[in-house]
């Protein structure tokens, strides 16, 4: 068993312990809190009021934590909704949200997949991200196309590395390894049409 899973199966006991409740929309509530008596020297479960359990990461998702003896076990709300409503989560799956927005645990919003079918949502249902991240359309791009032909026209026309690289403001290795067809290979096709 992964260290996700008992983590969820630690949080799922304060579940059906009545500390959390999930309701049909996939919220979390707090129902009873546990909290350290300094006279018993252990933990107890008190009533609280009823509260929203979870808490928004920078990354958008929302997180549980639920104490258990003297550990902190913080798990992230979708999966543990996924949990209640569909059982436990096999082992190299992923929970993908359709709607693509993180705070949403509806059961509905919720499915279950790999971590590959989960990338290949995310770029080409929400369209985030790049498919085809070489040469211009990667970000880390320095030169574009057009540029690319130009150095290879020059480094064929015998011109040294030196200079071109001043031109582009870029190492004369990166222009070796361009004119070589290490990089930009999209370039290099494109120069053979």
């Amino acid at each position: 068993m992964r260290r996700n899973q008992q983590l969820e199966k630690i949080a799922y006991e304060a579940v059906i312990n009545g500390e959390l409740q999930i309701d049909e929309n996939g919220n979390i509530w707090r129902l009873k809190k546990r909290v350290w008596n300094r006279w018993l020297k252990k933990t107890v479960v008190v009533d609280c009021k009823k509260i929203r359990a979870e808490k928004t990461l920078p990354s958008g998702y929302l997180q549980i934590r639920v104490m258990k003896d003297l550990d902190r076990v913080n798990v992230s709300a979708h999966r543990l909704v996924y949990y209640h409503f569909n059982g436990e989560i096999p082992i190299g799956l992923t929970i993908n949200h359709r709607d693509g927005i993180k705070h949403n645990n509806s059961p509905l919003n919720l499915e279950i997949m790999t971590h590959s079918e989960n990338t290949i949502h995310s770029r080409t249902i929400l369209k985030v991200g790049n498919l085809n991240q070489h040469g211009s359309n990667n970000n880390m791009a320095k030169l574009s196309n057009d540029q690319v032909l130009k150095i290879r026209e020059r480094r064929n026309n015998g011109e040294k590395l030196k200079s071109i690289a001043e031109d582009y403001n870029v190492s004369f290795q990166t222009i070796s390894k361009i004119a070589k067809g290490y990089r930009w290979n999209e370039a290099k096709i494109e120069n053979k049409l």
